[in-house]
């Protein structure tokens, strides 16, 4: 029996290193450790081979889609293999055990691909233009009628209250081209970078820390009680103007990828949440593939810190809260739309059975049944164990 008892150990961790080197990526370990992508030695991230660098002399290559790796600097070219010898080659000292236990933290999450920029002595003035702060503090706002508001308004059908209140919390600069740009900051305040975003354009600031969190509140100032969750800051934005719930709410993004710094990040900020007895999280998510990778991690992050989520999506496979709101045209109201009409295109797709859910369905049936708008749910004590459907609103 003990013979047995071993072999099953033995199996599971192979199950377990096998798991690993499949769901890990190399280039987030990379990053981990300091390491940035090379903008000029890798044209585009759809590249076979991904340059990565740190110090002087220090190149990693990235291959197979972010299941290998080698050392071009290695004289014998023995320094290459999967995920597990990145983090032995990078860390000599580690034993496969504490290899195993760096790694489960890295399941599921994915590398930001931020890019290193090589600097020259010679070029002070150069850098400093790419640095996010120094962009940020040499643009202005977009006003009504220029071409980032224009395209925030036309293309985007964002409502002028919303984009006015971005304005004002110094959320929003206009970048070339029309290019709207939506700022990033750490829990300190500190700029991190921008999410970038255009009628020909589409990415991430490069220099400074890159992606923390883009932040838009409805209550400035207040303690929110509430947070949503979206992929992109326009999303978010989307959600906020349909938004019939938004006191004390905090509207975030996390630009997509997440690096393990930005994870930190949106912990803190659901564990602070989590302190308020009417806390909870709504995880606003495309209704994709990748929207369902999100939604499960951001609900683990919530649940690990007692705070009550529902996830959130459009009802049609593959949209997005942006492609919602156009959906319904640009028509500006003087207050936030009901959120029974936002549950109408709304769906949950494949709840935790954790996590409370069924609360659009519930609000759907609760309008059917009743001619007036729909009432906001009697609050509870928060419970990642709770059964029924709190509504996803706050008082």
């Amino acid at each position: 029996m003990r013979v047995m008892s071993d072999n099953r150990t033995i199996d599971a961790q192979r199950d377990e290193l096998a798991t690993l080197r499949e769901r890990v990526r190399c280039e987030l370990v990379l990053e981990r450790e300091g390491y940035r992508l090379d903008r000029e030695a890798t044209a585009q991230r759809s590249a076979k081979n991904l340059k990565f660098r740190r110090g002087e002399g220090e190149i990693i290559i990235v291959n197979h889609g972010g299941k290998g790796w080698w050392d071009p600097t290695n004289p014998d070219r023995s320094a290459r293999g999967d995920v597990i010898k990145l983090v032995q080659h990078l860390k000599p000292g580690l034993n496969l055990g504490h290899v195993r236990r760096e790694l489960r933290n890295l399941i599921g999450l994915e590398p930001s691909y931020e890019v290193r920029e090589r600097t020259k002595p010679t070029s002070t003035d150069t850098n400093q233009k790419r640095d996010p702060a120094w962009m940020w503090e040499h643009r202005h706002p977009p006003q009504q009628g220029s071409a980032a508001w224009r395209y925030l308004s036309e293309e985007r059908g964002l409502p002028d209250r919303i984009l006015d209140a971005a304005a004002k919390q110094n959320l929003l600069r206009e970048g070339p081209n029309g290019t709207a740009w939506f700022a990033h900051r750490d829990n300190q305040g500190a700029l991190s970078g921008m999410e970038m975003r255009g009628p020909e354009y589409r990415g991430f600031s490069t220099g400074g820390i890159g992606k923390r969190l883009f932040r838009f509140e409805s209550d400035p100032g207040v303690p929110p009680s509430r947070v949503v969750v979206a992929e992109a800051a326009i999303d978010a934005l989307s959600f906020a103007s349909m938004d019939r719930f938004s006191r004390n709410t905090l509207y975030l993004s996390t630009g997509g990828g997440m690096s393990p710094e930005s994870v930190a990040e949106l912990k803190q900020v659901l564990t602070d949440v989590a302190q308020r007895p009417e806390g909870r999280l709504v995880i606003a998510v495309d209704n994709d593939q990748q929207g369902d990778h999100y939604a499960a991690m951001f609900s683990k992050m919530a649940q690990e810190v007692g705070l009550w989520n529902g996830r959130a999506s459009p009802k049609t496979p593959g949209s997005d809260w942006n492609q919602v709101l156009r959906a319904r045209g640009n028509k500006e109201s003087s207050a936030p739309r009901p959120f029974g009409e936002l549950a109408g295109s709304a769906t949950t797709t494949t709840p935790h059975p954790q996590v409370a859910a069924g609360w659009v369905d519930d609000l759907k049936l609760r309008k059917r049944q009743q001619s007036q708008p729909v009432p906001q749910a009697e609050q509870a004590a928060p419970s990642v164990r709770r059964s029924g459907s709190p509504s996803l609103g706050g008082r």
